[in-house]
C-alpha cells in the first residue's frame, strides 16, 4: 500500500497532470469569465436598468413633493398675505366708521345743543312776554282798584281825565294824588 500511495504521489507531480490541472484551471476560469459576461449581459445590466429607472422616478417623485411644498410654502405665504392685508382693510375701514360715528355724534350733539339754545331763547322770550304780560295787567288792575279805592272814598265816578293822572302817578311811583284833582 505504500508503494501505491508512493506511486500515486509521484503522478501527482507528473507534467500531465499538472497539465491537466492547468487546463482544468483554464476551463474553470473561462467558464467563470464566461458565466459573469453572461450574466452580466443578462442579468446584471437589466437589473441595473430596473435600478435606475427606480432610482429616477423616486428623485422625480422627490422633485415633484418638493415643487408642490414650495408651491404650497407659496399658497400659505400669500394667505397670510391676503388675510394680513383683509385685517388691515379691516381695522382701516373700522376706524374710518368710528371717526364718522363720532363726527355724527358731534354733530347730533351740537345740533341737540343748538336746538336746546333755541328751545332755552324761545322759552326766555315767552316768559319775558307773559311776565310783562301779566305787569300790564297787574298794572291795569292795580290802576282799576285804586280808580275803584277813589270813587268809593269821594263817593262819585273818577273821570277819565282822573283815571289818566292816577295812571301817571302810579307809573311814576311819585307823590300819592292832590285831592284838587279828584274833587275838581
Amino acid at each position: 500500500m505504500i508503494c501505491v500511495i508512493a506511486e500515486k504521489a509521484v503522478d501527482f507531480t507528473s507534467p500531465e497532470v499538472l497539465a491537466g490541472y492547468l487546463a482544468t484551471a483554464i476551463v474553470a476560469v473561462t467558464g467563470l469569465l464566461l458565466t459573469i459576461f453572461i450574466l452580466k449581459k443578462i442579468l446584471f445590466k437589466p437589473l441595473q436598468k430596473i435600478m435606475t429607472d427606480r432610482q429616477r422616478e423616486i428623485d422625480e417623485t422627490v422633485e415633484r413633493q418638493t415643487e408642490q411644498a414650495a408651491k404650497l410654502h407659496e399658497r400659505e405665504e400669500a394667505i397670510e398675505e391676503y388675510e394680513r392685508r383683509q385685517q388691515e382693510a379691516f381695522e382701516e375701514r373700522r376706524n374710518l366708521e368710528d371717526k364718522e360715528v363720532k363726527a355724527k355724534e358731534e354733530k347730533i350733539l351740537s345740533d341737540a345743543k343748538a336746538s336746546a339754545e333755541e328751545l332755552l331763547a324761545e322759552a326766555d322770550r315767552q316768559i319775558t312776554f307773559k311776565r310783562l304780560h301779566e305787569e300790564e295787567r297787574l298794572y291795569r288792575q292795580a290802576v282799576d282798584l285804586a280808580v275803584a279805592a277813589m270813587s268809593s272814598l269821594h263817593e262819585r265816578d273818577v273821570t277819565p281825565d282822573q283815571t289818566d293822572a292816577i295812571e301817571r302817578s302810579i307809573r311814576e311811583g311819585g307823590p300819592s294824588l292832590k285831592e284838587d284833582s279828584l274833587e275838581a
